[in-house]
Parts: structure tokens; C-alpha cells; sequence
């Protein structure tokens, strides 16, 4: 049920990003009763893009969680944490110090959302 969505911008040469998705998709998994045989994980590789001041040679990753409704602030902050963390390790901010990292924990409707 869970949804892993993954845009980094084209600008990151050296990026495996079937590694970063692989990683994101396995971390959460026994957290907070998500399991990882229903995660759906997915990454898009963003063409058309402007990072702050920087524009179109800037670099940035967003994850965006999408969860069902139910768990507490604190264990949204908990796994959008782990999960920036994970794109830090294959984004070592030596080689790339003006990254954009971001991630965002958003909460599905159970009214609206059909598995």
C-alpha cells in the first residue's frame, strides 16, 4: 500500500538509482506495521527542472511517502528521517554540496484510495 516516488533531476552522473530505490524500498520495511511486500516504489527522472538560484544546474532529489491514514506524526517524521538519510548515503554531499534533499510524508484517504 505504501508508495515510494522518487524525482532527482537528470544532473547526477554517478547515481544508481535501481541501488537508491532498492534501499528506499527496504528500509521501511517492519516500521510501523509497514510491510515490504506492499510497498510500491517508482523513480522519475526529471528532464525539466529549476533548483533555487542555480536553475537548471542545480541538483535535487524528492521522496515523496504516501501512506495510508492512521500513523502518528511522530512515526511519519521517524520514517521521512530514514528516508532522507538513505539518499544521503548515495548523494555523499562531498561530490554533490548544493543538493536539494527533501522528502515528504503525505497521508492517503481510506475513503478514496482503492488497492
Amino acid at each position: 500500500m505504501p508508495h515510494i516516488i522518487i524525482e532527482y533531476s537528470n544532473n547526477f552522473p554517478d547515481l544508481d538509482v535501481k541501488e537508491l530505490m532498492e534501499d528506499c524500498h527496504g528500509v521501511l520495511d517492519g516500521m510501523h506495521n509497514v510491510t515490504q511486500d506492499r510497498i510500491k516504489t517508482r523513480a522519475i527522472k526529471l528532464d525539466d527542472f529549476l533548483v533555487g538560484t542555480a536553475g537548471h544546474k542545480g541538483q535535487m532529489i524528492h521522496v515523496h511517502l504516501k501512506l495510508m491514514t492512521g500513523r502518528s506524526v511522530e512515526a511519519r517524521a521517524e520514517m521521512s528521517k530514514i528516508l532522507a538519510d538513505v539518499v544521503r548515503k548515495h548523494i555523499p554531499i562531498n561530490e554533490y554540496p548544493t543538493a536539494a534533499i527533501t522528502v515528504e510524508v503525505s497521508e492517503l484517504d481510506k475513503a478514496t484510495y482503492i488497492p
